[in-house]
């Protein structure tokens, strides 16, 4: 078994540009985007014989601007920046080709230089430049971490809907975190703006459009490690609500986890059964 193999169990999150650079600033985590990084500032070494025909292959497609060829040597889900859907298979990834590779993208690739651009990152896989394309090490693309105009757009366009679809105590938010289901609740976390997040809950089964049965502000994000892993905390009088969100885990790791604290004893725990 290849090394990449037990690779492509690992469960990564795409972070956004600008979720990346909050992400090097709190741990100079090598996961952003896809769970890596894009400020990672030194390669473990340089890129190993073995690597450089996988690389180049992608280098002589983005040449040829050939979006079926590349869409093939994508590692499916791809994940997008909350709240564009990660896309799913290939057919996806062609139909919605221009909205993640414009020009620019496309040229960095193809102008790169396999023994000069790209570096190996040890066990996290192989890096672009500054971390703007991640691939395993069996050659696939996990993590891209550029947003072209496009995507821009359309992230703009379904946080608007998003805002349009919740109640309006909840409908004010500078960007959307998560939004989470467990099995007997709906959750929501959004950035605030100044480092601070909110915390709204439905009991399951209730439409957002109805008023949160509790709303939390003031939580703070809180990193675990250097492996992406992260949580989202909130406080009120004895209780800690905790939204532990899992980048860095096994391919039965849930998406995260709700764990409320009372006097610091756990007092519940629950899995997400479905992230958006």
């Amino acid at each position: 078994m290849s090394l990449a193999s037990p690779l492509k169990a690992i469960k990564l999150a795409v972070f956004g540009q600008a979720k990346l650079m909050q992400i090097a600033c709190y741990a100079a985590l090598v996961f952003g985007a896809m769970g890596l990084s894009s400020t990672v500032n030194a390669a473990d070494d340089a890129l190993p014989k073995e690597y450089i025909p996988l690389v180049q292959g992608l280098i002589d497609a983005a040449k040829a601007n050939d979006p079926e060829a590349i869409a093939k040597r994508v590692a499916y889900p791809l994940k997008r920046e909350y709240p564009i859907p990660a896309i799913q298979n290939t057919q996806e990834m062609v139909a919605r080709f221009n909205q993640v590779f414009d020009s620019q993208l496309l040229e960095q690739i193809a102008n790169s230089k396999v023994d000069a651009d790209w570096q190996i990152m040890g066990w996290r896989g192989i890096m672009l430049g500054s971390g703007e394309v991640w691939l395993d090490l069996d050659g696939k693309i996990i993590a891209i971490n550029y947003q072209t105009p496009a995507e821009a757009k359309l992230k703009a366009e379904l946080i608007a809907k998003q805002k349009t679809g919740l109640h309006p105590s909840a409908s004010e938010f500078v960007s959307p975190e998560l939004t989470w289901e467990t099995a007997k609740f709906t959750i929501r976390v959004d950035n605030m703006g100044n480092s601070q997040y909110r915390y709204a809950a439905w009991a399951k089964g209730k439409s957002l459009s109805e008023k949160p049965d509790l709303v939390l502000n003031k939580g703070k994000l809180v990193f675990d490690g250097s492996g992406g892993n992260h949580s989202y905390q909130f406080r009120s009088g004895p209780y800690q609500y905790h939204c532990y969100v899992t980048v860095l885990g096994t391919s039965d790791s849930p998406p995260g986890e709700l764990v409320v604290f009372k006097n610091d004893e756990e007092i519940l725990k629950q899995a997400v059964i479905k992230a958006d």
